[in-house]
């Protein structure tokens, strides 16, 4: 760990994009040395997919910012609203949706280094830009400590 401060201006900030999603990246492991990142959600749309699944290492923090969402937390379903925070341990199955139009979720990941790289590698899946098969699909996932439930 540095014992320097390290300043991150909006402008340095990155993010990707999808047709219903935007990411900003405040900060990944990197910049802040340790291993925890940074990062928000805006979600234009609702869905009914909340994809179900767990880490083995990283422990997930979310924060509605505006809006509302569902979360599936071990077999159950909360509403959470702004301001409202869910801490997720590893190996807590868990997924998540946004319940109305223009919901953002601010996210802070521990354990896991530049999972940045697994918010852009999902972006091209949903845009289209890479097409894996189910089993490329997958392999991507846990390469990013994200497993899947069926």
């Amino acid at each position: 760990m540095s014992n320097k401060a390290t300043i991150i201006r909006s402008a340095e900030k990155k993010g990707t994009t999808t047709a219903n999603s935007e990411y900003t990246f405040h900060f990944s492991s990197y910049p802040a040395h340790e291993n925890i990142s940074l990062y928000e959600g805006h979600f234009k749309n609702t869905s009914d997919n909340k994809l179900l699944h767990y880490h083995k290492l990283m422990t997930e923090i979310f924060t509605v910012l505006e809006g509302e969402f569902f979360f599936s937390l071990a077999g159950e379903e909360y509403i959470l609203q702004p301001g409202d925070t869910i801490i997720i341990p590893p190996l807590v199955v868990h997924g998540f949706r946004a319940k109305l139009p223009n919901s953002s979720l601010q996210f802070v990941s521990t354990n896991i280094m530049n999972r940045e790289e697994f918010f852009r590698g999902l972006a091209k899946i949903i845009n289209g830009e890479t097409v894996f098969n189910d089993e490329e699909l997958e392999a991507f996932y846990n390469s990013h400590d994200q497993y899947s439930v069926k």
